[in-house]
């Protein structure tokens, strides 16, 4: 068990209601990522939300991936900045967009050579080669709020409720689990049904059915689908490897893990 700075939180499982409304969005080119999410959300009267990036090419993209721990004590960190030139191309992300515009997302990406790679996306340091079109959800109710978390040592997501301003949706929750939750079984103490998950994070190691495990003490995570209890994600640790497959076994929350529950 990884032994983190601060003082374990009471809460281990943050959930706040709240509906969600899919949502299309047109990112402009020319302006770093995080801007043009911001001015199309502002356009679209959005404040909070779940966005999915696919096939989208880029100018230039920017990420890190886990690194060992800083020796502050916090058990693990981020590498430096990885810069991706003209022709790269994310090939999935998740973001979730969260008070005053702020924005946590991983996803995958492959440089001009077709190299795939993954991580945290710096989206203020990546910019679209062309105008695009994103899809999503807009959430009602929730969002996250970044601040500092006194367990880990980071600045995290915490979700928050907000007064509704919509009718219609689907039943919705936001989610966030502290370090040590076991993800899968945890994720399905909190689902009825069908339900769509949502939502990345960090674990300390990824154990998958399908390929090799990465080991820890950390490795970044992208919910990719569900098969009803099984989850298929995308994971990097800090050798930069990438795998996809199904979880298997205990996958333990590392730092956090950011998830939207949807009814289907």
């Amino acid at each position: 068990m990884l032994i983190h700075p601060g003082p374990a939180d009471r809460q281990r499982v943050q959930v706040v209601p709240c509906r969600a409304h899919p949502v299309r969005l047109r990112l402009r080119a020319g302006l770093p990522l995080d801007r043009a999410i911001a001015v199309a959300a502002r356009h679209a009267g959005i404040t909070a939300a779940w966005l999915m990036l696919d096939d989208l090419p880029c100018d230039r993209l920017s990420f890190v991936i886990p690194a060992p721990p800083p020796g502050d004590g916090r058990v693990a960190f981020y590498s430096n900045t990885r810069r991706l030139g003209s022709g790269a191309r994310i090939i999935t992300a998740g973001l979730h967009l969260g008070q005053g515009g702020a924005i946590h997302a991983h996803g995958l990406w492959t440089d001009a050579r077709g190299v795939l790679q993954m991580g945290h996306l710096r989206p203020e340091a990546t910019q679209l080669s062309r105008n695009v079109q994103i899809s999503g959800w807009h959430l009602d109710g929730a969002m996250f709020r970044r601040g500092p978390d006194a367990e880990t040592g980071f600045p995290l997501f915490s979700p928050s409720p907000r007064p509704r301003r919509l009718s219609g949706g689907l039943p919705a929750r936001l989610v966030r689990l502290r370090p040590h939750m076991d993800l899968v079984p945890t994720i399905n103490a909190l689902t009825r049904g069908r339900m769509r998950v949502l939502g990345l994070g960090s674990l300390i190691g990824t154990r998958f059915s399908t390929c090799a495990s990465l080991p820890g003490p950390a490795t970044e995570i992208l919910i990719l689908g569900q098969d009803f209890a099984r989850l298929r994600i995308a994971s990097v640790g800090q050798e930069g490897t990438v795998r996809q497959g199904v979880l298997s076994g205990s996958n333990m929350v590392c730092i956090t893990a950011e998830l939207l529950l949807i009814d289907a």
